[in-house]
C-alpha cells in the first residue's frame, strides 16, 4: 500500500485486456481501480463525480474504437472524424479542464514524433511504454501523485 489512504485511479483504453491488467495490478498494488474502453465513456465517468478519482491512467495515442490511433493524430482537437470520440490525449486535456492540475499517466504502445510533439503542446511529460511492469506501473502513479498527496511514497 502506498499509503493509508486508498487512492482511486481511472484507465482509459481502448484495448480492453489492457484495462482489466492495469486494473488488476494497480489492485494487487493496493489502489481502487475502474476503467473504460472509449473516451467518452471515460470522461462521462469522470465528470459524473471527478472528486472520486485521483488519478488516471489514459493511452494518448487512442482515438475511440475504428482503428489506429495514428491516422487521427492530425484532428487532435477535433476528436476522431469517424467516432465522434475524443483522442486520449483531448480527454487527457479535458480531465484537467474539470479539474484543474489532475494528475495522469500517459502510456501507449508506440511513441511516434507527431504524437510525441502534442504531448508536449498539451502542457504533459513524456508516455510511458506499454505494457508496463509491476514496478513501473507502481512508480508511475506514486510520482503522479506526489505533487498532490506529499505523503505518499
Amino acid at each position: 500500500m502506498v499509503s493509508e489512504r486508498k487512492f482511486h485511479v481511472l484507465i482509459v483504453d481502448n484495448d480492453e485486456d489492457m484495462v482489466v491488467t492495469t486494473t488488476t495490478m494497480l489492485e494487487r498494488l493496493g489502489y481502487t481501480a475502474e476503467g473504460e474502453t472509449a473516451t467518452l465513456a471515460g470522461l462521462r465517468t469522470f465528470s459524473q463525480d471527478p472528486d472520486k478519482f485521483d488519478i488516471a491512467i489514459v493511452d494518448p495515442a487512442m482515438a475511440g474504437q475504428e482503428g489506429p490511433a495514428l491516422a487521427v493524430l492530425g484532428s487532435m482537437r477535433r476528436g476522431s472524424p469517424v467516432t465522434g470520440e475524443l483522442t486520449g490525449l483531448e480527454l487527457a486535456v479535458r480531465f484537467r479542464h474539470i479539474q484543474q492540475s489532475f494528475p495522469v499517466v500517459l502510456y501507449t504502445e508506440n511513441i511516434e514524433p507527431v504524437l510525441a510533439e502534442e504531448i508536449r503542446a498539451a502542457g504533459f511529460g513524456e508516455a510511458l511504454l506499454k505494457p508496463l511492469g509491476l514496478g513501473e506501473l507502481d512508480k508511475a502513479v506514486i510520482e503522479s501523485l506526489h505533487p498532490h498527496f506529499p505523503r505518499v511514497h
